[in-house]
């Protein structure tokens, strides 16, 4: 699988039929669709992306700034409830499970996001006793194998709550394999 921006791992997350928060990907221009995602999605905030390379800009907006904010994009972008809504997270960050080999960055700190979780850094192995000490990551670790996510930079969020789009501990926001 190869996963070459945030359209592709958007595409990817819906295929494989993983738990993610509710998503569209919207021109700036198109109000009537920013409005019944708005509409059906009912949080206190959500998040826009641009789409088109990685590490694009993003923006945290409530309901009644999102129109403004769309006005920062030229072309499409992500409009996406924002994993903030869900309340407080037992961890975030990005891991690759390859093999018996784990690389994971993340955070326990409910002020981070995927930028800047860099609290925990392991590379090492999955018979390492400090991975399985960490709060949240047997259900991440679990969800990976049960989703055939090998060999691949997962972006995660893990609740004590079932959240998103399948109601699951787990939620996954993106996927990346070429950048």
């Amino acid at each position: 699988m190869k996963i070459l921006n945030k359209t592709d791992s958007l595409n990817q997350i819906r295929k494989l039929g993983l738990n993610t928060v509710p998503e569209i990907v919207v021109s700036p221009s198109n109000l009537n669709k920013i409005d019944e995602f708005v509409k059906k999605y009912p949080v206190s905030q959500y998040v826009l992306r641009d789409t088109s390379q990685p590490l694009g800009q993003y923006f945290y907006a409530s309901k009644d700034e999102i129109k403004e904010i769309a006005k920062n994009f030229t072309s499409n972008f992500s409009l996406a409830v924002s994993f903030y809504s869900y309340g407080k997270f037992l961890l975030i960050g990005d891991i690759m499970i390859s093999g018996d080999r784990v690389e994971l960055t993340a955070s326990t700190n409910n002020n981070s996001n995927h930028r800047n979780a860099d609290e925990i850094s392991i590379y090492s192995n999955l018979y390492d006793d400090e991975l399985w000490k960490i709060k949240g990551f047997s259900e991440l670790a679990k969800y990976i194998a049960d989703k055939n996510l090998m060999d691949i930079i997962v972006e995660f969020v893990v609740f004590d709550k079932k959240v998103g789009t399948k109601k699951e501990k787990v939620l996954i926001t993106e996927l990346r394999t070429e950048y």
